[in-house]
């Protein structure tokens, strides 16, 4: 046996019945023997296409750096496909992939001087490792070693997939997961698949036609410079491929139907949930997040958790909320603003010049904003009201180079960092903020001296609702605002009708597909977090033409026990509130959230911070733990309730484990011998883990054909008359033989002999009955 000649092996094992088997351990041979090198560089192609379909949905939103993102990885997966179209030691070929994710990140995040960015990198390498070390959080990282992490594992994965498709001749597994993952993107993400799903389809159907051909020439010897076959069958499978994604749309063309809807988990999974008979709200609940800020914008409602990393230190004479964005144009699930254009600041800092130094409602006050891992663009900055100007560290150099590269919207108040190959990294920053002063009675007098109009500027532009709003949230803001005789009037009704009828809780979902974000929370589930009532709090001004917009950013933060003046602000005060245009007064901020109380302002009078003060604690204290288990016994206790439901549960959990204990003492002989043949490594096995392993055979037959008396050889075993006369006669002879080889044998076995000694007695273990 372990003299291995292949062509008396092949003899013997199709004698033994084997023949099948061997030839499938010889088949990826061949096909590297047999198929063109240009056949298989065509099928990495239409690979390479199909994975760019993972990185050009994310890249398509027209976000700053999305099109350099998209090069890089496009020319690193060519290059990673290239690699492995040749024969290399895992070694060799690991080294190789890392020196291409290696240019790649300089590449990527390099800019105009990669080399430069790669001769300094090592450095900041070493911080993001200790501030790993330090705290166990992946996003305490840089975003340049979340990339290199990034990288290194899309590297694995593109040899994986080329492997599995060049040696295992199958994409279904991979073009399964393609799928899979745009649908996901579609459903939790907001963004439009649907050409990318169809385009998937096509590669997945062409890459399996192609592999197709191998697994049906995989015993023939064609000469490599024959490719007629290899020609004739790519135009087929192209046309036919073509064809079949081509045909599905044609029956849209002769029938009154609407336009192909995006592809959406959630509409799958009403679908279903619907044929099952369940119909509680017609909403699928998303998975949850974690509370912090994100530039991203994404659909809400989905449910929250608490976290609790430290985003910055602020060092302020007053305490204020922390602006970074707003936001003006509202769809019905999300909030954006495509049409706010931001100009390059001044090189002295100077933001505005526009009368914000009125004091009878704002007042100026001076902030420090250290943040807690450097900041670079894009990226906001955060103050504590409307900025007037700005400076970055003590070192002259750096604050112009950062200066040159800082952006301001002086209609929305808000400061950006610029991507620009230029930037320096923002550690530190202080600023000049104009805090709002202005009293219930000071806005009251306003209107009612009857003051200017609103701009047109801001009516065009904050007073924008979507044509889909349902009618019946106009209805209830003019119910709502009835009898208010100044803008102040009805801005406070509207607060106290959201305190009044709606719940703040992180225990959300995402509303049904097609349904007003806004009407879902009004009309349907009366509870949500501040992302809810803030933006319920917008369209029901705007429908009774209030200008107002929606800002997030952040809470106040803890106070520093140790340091007067300084905040912390962490994750979990990431927050969203509301502010309202008052001619000749500017914008002003209000707190529309249960549990949420504005320091400064005029978001209430004295009777209503007693009101919200009351309405619930800030959710800050409360912990993930806590909140998980909270949400754990709320659900276990709804479940006891029921008696009958939990008797039903237990008795069909004691019958799975049973089943599973019995189902795992059948398999787990297979199961060894099935791992063992997964295993990796070209040394694998030795002599003793083979006979280990294919004990239980012995037991099994001894089970099934009476044990073996005593002074019997396994050899005159297998040869007596009960054994003989089974179907597995061969089999069990041929194991028999090869036991006694390995026990006593002195040649180290071949790994093919020892794959198939292995899959003999794995086919032994699953035909014997067991008892």
């Amino acid at each position: 046996m372990w003299e291995h000649k292949p062509n008396r092996q092949s003899e013997s094992a199709v004698k033994n019945g084997d023949g099948v088997l061997l030839h499938s351990l010889d088949s990826s041979k061949k096909h590297n023997e047999v198929e063109p090198t240009r056949y298989r560089i065509f099928i990495c192609s239409l690979l390479l296409l199909m994975s760019m379909e993972w990185i050009y949905p994310v890249t398509s939103s027209g976000q700053y750096g999305s099109e350099r993102f998209l090069l890089v990885m496009a020319g690193l997966t060519g290059a990673l496909l290239v690699t492995g179209l040749f024969h290399t030691g895992w070694i060799t070929g690991s080294l190789i992939r890392l020196g291409m994710v290696l240019i790649a990140v300089c590449l990527m995040y390099g800019g105009d001087d990669p080399l430069g960015w790669a001769m300094a990198y090592p450095e900041k390498l070493r911080t993001d490792l200790n501030a790993f070390m330090e705290s166990g959080r992946l996003y305490s990282i840089s975003t340049e070693s979340r990339g290199l992490c990034m990288m290194c594992g899309w590297g694995m994965l593109m040899a994986s997939v080329q492997s599995l498709v060049l040696h295992r001749v199958s994409i279904m597994l991979f073009g399964g997961a393609t799928l899979v993952y745009l649908m996901l993107l579609e459903s939790f993400a907001g963004l439009d698949v649907y050409a990318s799903i169809v385009r998937s389809v096509l590669w997945i159907l062409l890459i399996q036609a192609l592999l197709h051909l191998l697994r049906l020439s995989g015993g023939v010897t064609t000469p490599r410079y024959n490719l007629n076959p290899y020609g004739r069958w790519s135009m087929v499978a192209v046309f036919a491929a073509v064809a079949m994604v081509g045909f599905s749309g044609v029956p849209g063309h002769f029938n009154a139907i609407p336009p192909p809807d995006r592809i959406s988990l959630e509409k799958v999974g009403e679908r279903l949930a619907h044929w099952a008979g369940y119909t509680s709200g017609g909403s699928i609940p998303a998975s949850a997040s974690v509370t912090g800020y994100s530039t991203a914008d994404a659909p809400m409602g989905a449910p929250l958790i608490q976290g609790d990393a430290v985003f910055f230190i602020a060092k302020s004479p007053k305490v204020t909320y922390w602006r970074g964005e707003t936001r003006s144009y509202y769809n019905g699930s999300t909030w954006s603003d495509p049409a706010q254009s931001f100009e390059t600041a001044s090189p002295s800092g100077l933001l505005r010049t526009d009368g914000w130094e009125n004091p009878t409602y704002w007042s100026r006050i001076r902030q420090t904003v250290t943040m807690q891992r450097e900041w670079k663009g894009p990226n906001p900055l955060f103050t504590g009201g409307i900025p007037v100007n700005v400076s970055f560290q003590d070192n002259n150099s750096t604050n112009e180079r950062n200066m040159l590269s800082l952006l301001s919207n002086a209609d929305s108040a808000t400061l950006w960092l610029a991507g620009s190959g230029r930037r320096e990294p923002v550690k530190q920053y202080s600023a000049d903020v104009m805090i709002p002063t202005a009293t219930p009675e000071q806005l009251r007098l306003l209107e009612s001296k009857g003051t200017r109009k609103d701009p047109a500027k801001i009516r065009r532009t904050d007073l924008q609702l979507p044509d889909s709003l349902p009618e019946r949230v106009r209805s209830l803001a003019g119910d709502i605002t009835e009898g208010s005789k100044t803008r102040y009037d009805a801005v406070h009704a509207v607060q106290t009708y959201l305190i009044d009828h709606a719940e703040y809780s992180l225990d959300t979902r995402m509303p049904p597909l097609g349904t007003d974000f806004v009407d879902d929370f009004l009309f349907v589930t009366g509870k949500g977090y501040c992302n809810h009532f803030s933006t319920a709090m917008v369209v029901l001004l705007r429908a009774e033409g209030i200008p107002a917009r929606w800002v997030k950013g952040f809470g106040t933060g803890q106070a520093d026990p140790e340091v007067s003046g300084q905040y912390i602000v962490t994750q979990g005060d990431a927050h969203s509130w509301v502010e309202v245009y008052f001619p000749s007064a500017g914008w002003m901020p209000f707190e529309a959230t249960p549990g949420f109380a504005l320091p400064q302002g005029v978001s209430v009078d004295a009777a209503g911070a007693d009101l919200l003060s009351d309405a619930g604690a800030q959710p800050s204290s409360v912990g993930v733990m806590a909140q998980a288990g909270a949400w754990l016994l709320a659900r276990a206790r709804a479940f006891v309730a029921v008696p009958w439901l939990t008797a039903t549960a237990l008795a069909a959990a004691a019958l799975l484990c049973a089943a599973a204990l019995f189902r795992m003492r059948r398999l787990r002989p297979a199961l060894r011998l099935e791992l063992l043949l997964a295993w990796p490594r070209s040394s694998f096995p030795d002599r003793e883990r083979l006979l280990r392993a294919a004990a239980p055979v012995w037991f099994a037959l001894a089970r099934q054909y009476g044990p073996r008396p005593p002074g019997m050889t396994l050899r005159e075993y297998a040869a007596s008359p009960a054994v003989a006369a089974s179907a597995d006669c061969a089999d069990i002879a041929r194991f028999a033989a090869d036991w006694e080889r390995l026990l006593y044998g002195q040649d180290r076995p071949l790994r093919v002999d020892s794959l198939d000694f292995l899959r003999r007695a794995l086919r032994l273990a699953r035909r014997s009955p067991r008892r």
